[in-house]
């Protein structure tokens, strides 16, 4: 297991935005006879932009490898996810709780669900509230690097108290590098997603060397 406790800084958030969290090192299954291998970031409780609700406070990101190749992904919060959570300020439209894959630091795919020209993984695994329903749902990126469009699937998810979880099948993600850089990380939008410039970072687990 990889465990890392960071301090949450300025720095941190460009980071974040660059995908530069964490590290997960497949490599390291020859050293764990396990059958799936964890990476898990903590992240200090209160350092939320926007005066955000504790539902947006990641204390936890963690990412489980299967041996199948599945990921199971987790995020615990600083407090309990609502049953109907409010859409706090500036999520107008959307807020995410979300999982990045930088799954090449040479590329720096631009496109949906973004419009501007922004440095994020190449696939991402969200759940989503839009002030009437939950989703989960995965962004495979990778196909805007050749001019084509990103392919986006529901995946399962659940929401059990401070606990959200996802879980991305190995069928959509592939094989990947034995070390990649990911993220945890929550996000509001104050505008419609893929359309507009309404995204906003609201916290992330920093992981610092």
């Amino acid at each position: 297991m990889m465990r890392s406790k960071t301090r949450w800084t300025p720095a941190g958030l460009m980071a974040v935005a660059l995908g530069a969290v964490a590290v997960f090192d497949v490599a390291s299954a020859t050293e764990d006879p396990a059958p799936s291998l964890v990476s898990t970031v903590d992240d200090p409780v209160g350092d939320t932009l926007f005066n955000a609700p504790a539902f947006q406070d990641i204390v936890l990101g963690q990412m489980t490898k299967t041996a199948g190749g599945d990921f199971k992904l987790l995020m615990e919060m600083a407090g309990p996810v609502p049953v109907d959570p409010p859409l706090p300020p500036p999520g107008k439209s959307e807020i995410w709780w979300l999982w990045g894959f930088d799954l090449d630091p040479t590329t720096a795919p631009v496109g949906y669900p973004f419009v501007k020209a922004h440095a994020f993984p190449e696939f991402i695994v969200y759940v989503s509230w839009d002030g009437a329903e939950f989703a989960g749902t995965a962004v495979d990126r990778r196909p805007l690097l050749a001019g084509g469009e990103a392919i986006i699937t529901p995946v399962p998810f659940s929401i059990d108290g401070t606990i959200v979880q996802a879980d991305l099948p190995h069928a959509l993600i592939g094989a990947v590098p034995t070390s990649f850089v990911w993220s945890a990380a929550t996000a509001a939008w104050s505008g419609p997603v893929g359309v507009s410039e309404g995204e906003h970072l609201v916290n992330a687990a920093v992981y610092s060397p």
